[in-house]
């Protein structure tokens, strides 16, 4: 990162309103009563949302597309940091600084950085070529459909057993259902 960083600017979980209509609406909602509820066990914070304009203004300058979900995840938060499996979505500038980062596994020209988790060097992409979430760890690389995946497989994951909660509960069982 540069030595000009300023950090985002957060936003408050409790006035947050997520797009009923994102593909991530259910996860994000679910992680956003847990932060409320068991501040203890679920820290989230959310960063101050992006405009259409913001966003087109990035793809210009990268001549990268984003996903529809990421577009919207965006609009909702400029990126997030989430202490369930430490997951860390990055800010659009903070992506935009890592274009040209080369990493010693190999060659990641198809791949957009979008952040990390676990806190090992395990790294979150996009898959420019697929448009699915790479999760790499050191050259050991999972596909994810895309964030929404992501989000629920970290729930289901790191939550389950931890928190006796109804909507995790229910969360769960639906999760199982659908596998």
């Amino acid at each position: 990162m540069s030595d000009n960083y300023i950090p985002p600017e957060r936003q408050d979980i409790n006035n947050a309103v997520i797009p009923e209509s994102a593909e991530f609406y259910e996860e994000m909602k679910l992680l956003v009563h847990l932060a409320k509820n068991y501040p203890d066990d679920v820290e989230l914070q959310l960063f101050a949302p992006l405009s259409d304009e913001e966003i087109d203004g990035f793809e210009k300058r990268t001549n990268i597309k984003l996903t529809d979900e990421l577009r919207d995840l965006y609009k909702f938060t400029n990126g997030f940091s989430l202490s369930v499996a430490n997951l860390d979505i990055c800010t659009l500038d903070q992506v935009e600084e890592m274009l040209d980062t080369e990493w010693e596994w190999g060659d990641t020209k198809n791949y957009l950085y979008l952040g990390d988790m676990i806190g090992d060097g395990e790294i979150v992409l996009l898959d420019l070529d697929t448009n699915k979430i790479i999760t790499n760890d050191h050259g050991d690389e999972d596909e994810y459909d895309d964030i929404t995946t992501l989000l629920g497989y970290n729930i289901t994951v790191f939550l389950d057993g931890e928190i006796e909660d109804e909507e995790l509960e229910e969360y769960l069982g639906e999760w199982d259902d659908a596998e």
